[in-house]
């Protein structure tokens, strides 16, 4: 039976990428001849791949009211390009077989195919600063890893940032710097090095290959053109710039050049560094640099979210219980309830609105609710908060408003307070898993943090015959939530790098975070010392040894008959000579 209910969804087919959310609305009209409770539900598509803030509306006859539908198809392997029909159904509380239904489809695109450009190509000099460009024709956001490398591996890299992030239709930029090892700074000549930078999708195996060049010219090439009044250069602010996730905390960061003296507002920073802050409202921060030339200044505004504010109706009484809630991310719920009586003198509909917290945070048993005079109703709101970047253990205020809709400005507001706990979550990787030294081996720890709370790390690392000595850059490192930090090892043989047999050392590094809360990965390090064994030093000073008695003995023996030339010109002189010499030992 489809003359009871109408649904309207416009558009019926959905064009977006795995990872990507996109909305829509049904239009949900009761055709009946009755207050009837409608409830919506999908069908056909697995339900990690929608989320329906509310999924029933009641509506009085010839009443109308529209449903937020939300689709984010995950971004995972399984998660194919192709098409994926699915169907929406409404169906009445009152007579379930009363039903309405609409066909949908969602079209997932395939991965991006991004356009990547490095600026210059060739760099002539004892460095060079290249620009990565990298334009997103499709229509969808995509994140990009940036590596760089060179065959002889004679060559420093920088880059800022290593990862990144390119919007829809749009175009982002990273710096690289590169620079020659301190060998080639003092040896050789003019050389050209080609190097390659690495962009690889999160989704890809490989990545797209970009190619550079340096072409070194060595320092004493470069010392004519030395000039001092570059020296006299006033400091440069290169970056000020602030970034946010839920707009009431903002990440300042900065980077100066050539500053003695460097001040975010009133207090001394580092000439490269990051500050948080938690503005109330609109703030302006300045950045001051300053040297024995002169100074520069940046100012900077943010302008946070404001925040909530109770008020109330005469017409509207609300309350909702209990207004402080805590949840972790993306686990088990929590629920409030909101309980609504209509003071007035009319039967009237109120709508329920809530502010300050994303719209995937929280779903309401009912978007609006219907009241004789005098009535009490109540609307179960549910909370749950995703695990996904963005969302940190922190308090989130936000406001419950319950507003009339035959009268759109009697509203009562009441100010709720939802906290995210605490919770560790984190990856431990090594690169690269084996290393082959004759001195001491490299490797780099890599600590993802992928929970709501910054991580405090300690690392160890053992190896099976206790045969190394480890030292890492930081001991106890800190990552900050849903960042990324790599952090070096080296790991050096006890005995030494001189002589020895090759071994593999089978080595474990563990991360711990917290109390209980601990990785462990493993590599290998191949030593390889200079002289495998003394035995071939000793068997060759043995050779050398017998060679020298001989060539002695010879020389002796020569000399002893009168000489090579006397052996050369009469022989039997030498002979006489030889022998009358050895008897002179025996018969004097």
């Amino acid at each position: 039976m489809l003359d009871k209910i109408e649904v309207t969804i416009a558009p019926t087919t959905f064009a977006l990428a795995a990872g990507d959310t996109v909305e829509t609305t049904a239009t949900i009209r009761n055709l009946g001849q009755s207050v009837d409770q409608l409830t919506l539900s999908i069908e056909g598509l697995d339900s990690g791949w929608y989320t329906l803030p509310v999924s029933s509306v009641a509506l009085f006859p010839n009443d109308q009211d529209s449903l937020k539908i939300i689709l984010h198809p995950p971004k995972t392997t399984e998660t194919r390009g192709g098409s994926y029909p699915f169907r929406i159904n409404v169906v009445s509380q009152e007579n379930p077989d009363e039903k309405s239904t609409v066909e949908l489809t969602i079209e997932i695109q395939a991965l991006p195919e991004l356009e990547l450009s490095i600026s210059p190509q060739t760099i002539s000099g004892r460095k060079g600063t290249y620009q990565i460009v990298a334009n997103n024709p499709g229509g969808s956001e995509a994140t990009l890893r940036l590596t760089a490398s060179d065959a002889r591996r004679i060559l420093q890299y920088d880059l800022h940032p290593e990862s990144l992030t390119v919007p829809g239709g749009g175009r982002s930029e990273a710096t690289l710097e590169v620079r020659p090892g301190w060998l080639t700074l003092f040896f050789g000549g003019e050389k050209k090095i080609d190097f390659q930078v690495l962009a690889a999708l999160p989704e890809a195996e490989e990545g797209k290959p970009i190619n550079g060049q340096l072409v070194y010219i060595p320092w004493y090439k470069t010392l004519p053109r030395i000039r001092l009044p570059w020296m006299t250069r006033p400091p440069a602010i290169s970056a000020f710039k602030a970034t946010t996730d839920d707009k009431r905390e903002f990440n300042l960061s900065w980077s100066v050049k050539r500053a003695t003296e460097v001040k975010l507002d009133d207090e001394d920073v580092d000439s490269r560094g990051e500050s948080l802050v938690h503005p109330a409202e609109t703030t302006k921060y300045a950045l001051t640099a300053s040297n024995k030339y002169g100074s520069a200044s940046q100012t900077l505004e943010v302008h946070p979210l404001p925040l909530p504010q109770a008020k109330a109706s005469e017409r509207i009484r609300a309350s909702l219980s209990p207004t402080a809630l805590q949840v972790q991310a993306g686990v088990i719920p929590v629920q409030a309830t909101l309980q609504i009586q209509n003071l007035g003198d009319i039967v009237d509909k109120f709508l329920i609105e809530i502010e300050g917290l994303d719209e995937t945070w929280y779903s309401r048993s009912a978007s609006s609710i219907a009241l004789m005079p005098q009535a009490t109703d109540q609307v179960q709101i549910t909370f749950q908060p995703p695990k996904k970047k963005g969302v940190k253990a922190k308090e989130y205020p936000f406001v419950v408003t319950v507003r009339s809709q035959s009268t759109p400005e009697e509203a009562t507001s009441i100010v709720a307070q939802l906290e995210v706990l605490p919770a560790v979550d984190f990856k431990l990787g090594i690169h690269p898993y084996r290393v082959s030294c004759r001195k001491k081996g490299t490797f780099r720890i890599r600590l993802a943090n992928t929970g709501v709370s910054d991580i405090n790390f300690t690392l160890d690392a053992t190896d099976l015959d206790e045969g190394l000595r480890f030292r890492f850059k930081t001991d106890n490192p800190e990552v900050t939530s849903w960042n990324t930090v790599e952090v070096p090892m080296i790991a050096k043989p006890k005995r030494g790098s001189g002589v020895g047999e090759k071994k593999r050392y089978d080595i474990s590094v563990t991360a711990i975070a917290g109390e209980g809360n601990m990785q462990t990965i493993n590599c290998e390090l191949y030593h390889s010392p200079f002289i495998g064994s003394w035995r071939p030093i000793l068997r060759a000073i043995r050779i050398i040894f017998f060679i020298a008695i001989i060539v002695a003995v010879v020389y002796f023996v020569l000399k002893w008959g009168g000489g090579w030339q006397t052996l050369t010109s009469s022989p039997q002189t030498w002979l006489n000579n030889l022998i009358h010499t050895v008897e002179g030992w025996f018969f004097r």
